[in-house]
């Protein structure tokens, strides 16, 4: 059971080894981080059973001496403000009654009016200027701006070009899928998270930049069925639902990748 248990564990860690490898990271440094993140699951999964997470604790799950528990930090469990932000505000724009019509994002006026691009972020956050936003979003080449008014151009958010960002996003998806492959194993009585990939190794080379926009396409459109399904129980959404309990969370992710033969995964 050990050995197999450390063989998965080399598989989860090499994309992680790989990404160190080709930018410069060190093992002292790699080390570190893996003290910390330890120790910061531990204080978590302590919390979560109304445990004390005392040093003594955390150092025995660990296996970390005592003066390295020491250093644990909080925790959050939360995305990065900024994609959190963005993928809200592109989400309400695309599924909300206030912002969109029979699932389509609306055109909305560049004013200070209730159904306006400034009332849309105001919904998401009131800490944020809209026109911080905005200049994000056309940056991001989301957005088209015409006269007065802005129009969505692409209703899924994709980091592209910051790589802060991506690497951001990149980290929540992992952790979200490690999070539902586990919660299938460990409640394999309960209907399980949607956990599937499909593969072919011998297409056509020539056809991959076809496949890959068949993709995306079909891929916005997916995200929008599940944006205006999931949507219509949200509470924000939803005003009708007022009574009920909120703070449920549903997440889907979807990824391709599409290679020549020896490509490298850049």
């Amino acid at each position: 059971m050990a050995n197999k248990s450390a063989s998965l564990l080399r598989n989860l860690l090499r994309p992680a080894a790989r990404f160190a490898i080709r930018r410069g990271i060190k093992i002292r440094t790699i080390l570190e981080e893996l003290k910390t993140t330890l120790l910061e699951e531990a204080h978590r999964e302590l919390s979560r059973v109304d445990q004390d997470p005392s040093t003594s604790r955390l150092s025995v799950m660990t296996g970390l001496q005592r003066k390295d528990v020491q250093k644990v930090l909080g925790a959050s469990d939360e995305l990065p403000r900024h994609t959190d932000l963005m993928t809200k505000i592109i989400g309400l724009w695309s599924a909300s009654d206030s912002f969109s019509s029979d699932g389509a994002p609306n055109s909305l006026p560049l004013d200070d009016s209730d159904y306006s691009f400034s009332a849309l972020v105001k919904s998401v956050s009131q800490d944020i200027n809209p026109s911080t936003v905005l200049f994000e979003l056309e940056r991001l080449k989301l957005i088209k701006k015409e006269a007065n008014a802005v129009h969505l151009l692409w209703n899924s958010y994709q980091v592209s070009g910051d790589i802060d960002d991506a690497y951001a996003l990149l980290s929540s998806d992992i952790e979200t899928l490690v999070r539902s492959v586990d919660c299938n194993i460990t409640h394999a009585d309960r209907t399980p998270n949607l956990h599937i990939s499909t593969s072919f190794d011998n297409v056509s080379t020539e056809a991959l930049g076809q496949i890959k926009d068949w993709i995306l396409e079909r891929g916005a459109l997916f995200h929008a069925e599940i944006r205006k399904y999931v949507g219509s129980f949200d509470k924000d959404l939803n005003p009708t639902l007022h009574a009920n309990s909120g703070g449920g969370r549903v997440t889907v992710g979807s990824f391709s990748l599409c290679t020549e033969p020896e490509a490298s995964d850049d």
